[in-house]
């Protein structure tokens, strides 16, 4: 049981996204992840090229239009 609660500390938030360089318009830095500033804020992943349609770039990641 204590390995589940030492997992589950080291694990990052729900609403967090892995940090690559500065975090993308809407979300704050807390470590080596991206956390979202408030729900209001469109999900954003890392960016790998162009950003498909409805979505909009922001440094290294692509943003949920809303």
């Amino acid at each position: 049981m204590w390995l589940f609660f030492a997992s589950a500390a080291a694990a990052p938030p729900a609403a967090a996204i892995p940090r690559v360089g500065s975090c993308p318009s809407g979300y704050s830095s807390s470590g080596a992840y991206c956390l979202a500033g408030s729900d209001d804020a469109g999900r954003a992943v890392p960016r790998g090229g162009p950003c498909p349609s409805g979505w909009s770039s922001s440094g290294a990641y692509c943003l949920e239009s809303r």
